[in-house]
């Protein structure tokens, strides 16, 4: 946030008027009575607890607006500031996690990017896989990195401004020799893995902020670290959960830290095959400022989900890529975009326009799209039963079509979903496409699966751009 030099201005000003006018006894009884601002009261007396809060923005200027309002007399519980915030760990079992993540409902755009026309002749092949992860200057710049931003299932981040106050919320004051406080910005950022049961964090702490009589708390001592909470205590959050604690003066010259974060597998059974585990993730900031007047606080962020597995069915065979074992953001749900008028996917354009047609028909049911249930992964091997339920209902619906010579059926929704043909409640379409489309189509979809790590009973959607 920006210096409040109009602050040190008033603050000379008034300093000299009440050294002459004012006895110590008159600044006593200002110090524990009630004042008006803007017709608002509130408590100034030097006798209320200091207060730590989270506001909830990384935007310096809409920070700055808060602070405002804290100085008209607005109370941190007013304006909704989080505070006094601390998790605990608790046991939960692989349902519960995996329960819990289902529940969000923050979806991304799978992002394609780096990719290049295969030449003439040459038989298609998926691009290659590449994280996509968020810089520091996209994240505060972000509006969702307040409440957590999950840009795709390999990186996450959280930044909001974290204010020590003494009294509770004073913010910048008329009497700034009444208030203390201290301020700057926290930035989180998360990275996992595809091909690593791994998930790194870096934190940053910058724009440090204090009122002018509270110059000698740039030597307040602040740690931050991450803490981790998983279903096992023996297999997960495996790395160094201790602090990094630094005065202001030191973190303004540098200015970062960073831990990571492994889970072994856990054993394979009949229920967990994939060997999946979770693990919750926050960020934790303690305030501890000089001396031993005021109290250390403090503070926690939000969890977010991780979930880490070794399922070994995500393959690409060109380009080869086989990673046995990833991390994601688990709080989130995929949207697979389909990329109808790049030259890269004209190959396929008559699988895109199927499948657009059979989401966006007047009258559309069939599942798979914004707004209706997402479509649900099946993993062939892990239920032959109903994959070859779809298969079968897909060639009876497509025997009563016409084929075009070079021509082959396609479904929608995908075999390879517990929505397609054969879910029995008549929600799917068929069409003659060329084989080219067909097959091209379904390795992209493979793909995708190995790059986003869409295990069996993951849900996802289809989008069109």
């Amino acid at each position: 946030m920006k210096k409040r030099s109009y602050w040190l201005s008033v603050a000379l000003i008034l300093t000299v008027v009440f050294s002459f006018l004012v006895p110590p006894e008159s600044i006593e009884a200002r110090q524990n009575q009630v004042s008006d601002v803007e017709g608002t009261s509130k408590k100034v007396s030097s006798e209320s607890k200091p207060q730590m809060y989270i506001i909830p923005t990384s935007d310096p200027k809409k920070a700055d607006e808060v602070m405002k309002q804290l100085e008209r007399g607005k109370s941190p519980k007013e304006l909704g500031l989080i505070s006094d915030q601390q998790h605990a760990s608790r046991k939960q079992t692989l349902q519960q996690m995996a329960s819990e993540a289902a529940k969000s409902k923050k979806i991304y755009p799978v992002s394609v990017d780096n990719f290049k026309t295969a030449a003439e002749g040459d038989d298609w092949t998926p691009p290659v896989f590449e994280y996509d992860d968020i810089q520091f200057d996209a994240c505060v710049e972000n509006d969702q990195s307040s409440e957590g931003w999950i840009k795709n299932h390999y990186s996450y981040c959280w930044s909001n401004y974290i204010v020590y106050s003494d009294p509770a919320g004073c913010g910048p004051s008329p009497f700034p020799f009444f208030c203390d406080w201290v301020s700057f910005r926290l930035t989180v950022i998360g990275n996992s893995m595809n091909g690593a049961r791994t998930v790194f964090y870096n934190y940053t702490v910058d724009d440090i902020d204090m009122d002018f009589d509270s110059k000698g708390w740039i030597g307040s001592k602040v740690s931050v670290s991450i803490q981790c909470d998983g279903i096992s205590e023996t297999r997960d959050c495996l790395g160094d959960d201790s602090p990094t604690t630094r005065t202001l003066a030191q973190w303004k010259s540098n200015d970062d830290g960073s831990t990571l974060f492994d889970s072994d597998p856990p054993p394979i059974t009949a229920g967990n095959k994939d060997q999946i585990s979770y693990m919750d993730l926050w960020p934790r900031v303690t305030v501890d400022p000089p001396g031993n007047k005021y109290p250390p606080i403090t503070n926690d962020g939000p969890k977010e989900k991780i979930r880490m597995d070794s399922a070994d069915y995500l393959f690409v065979f060109n380009p080869n890529f086989y990673p046995k074992e990833g991390a994601v953001f688990a709080n989130v749900q995929p949207v697979f975009f389909y990329d109808m008028d790049k030259p890269y996917f004209s190959v396929m354009k008559e699988a895109f326009q199927h499948h657009k047609d059979a989401l966006t028909s007047p009258g559309s049911l069939i599942p798979g799209v914004e707004g209706r249930p997402p479509l649900t992964r099946l993993y062939s091997k892990y239920d032959p039963a109903q994959h070859a339920a779809n298969r079968k209902a897909k060639d009876a619906a497509c025997s009563k079509l016409s084929k075009p010579e070079g021509y082959e059926c396609d479904e929608f929704p995908f075999a390879s979903t517990y929505e397609g043909a054969g879910a029995g409640d008549g929600r799917f379409s068929v069409r003659y496409i060329p084989r080219a489309a067909n097959n091209t189509h379904g390795r992209w979809l493979g793909a995708w699966y190995a790059y986003d790590r869409i295990l069996h009973k993951d849900p996802f959607y289809i989008g069109f751009k």
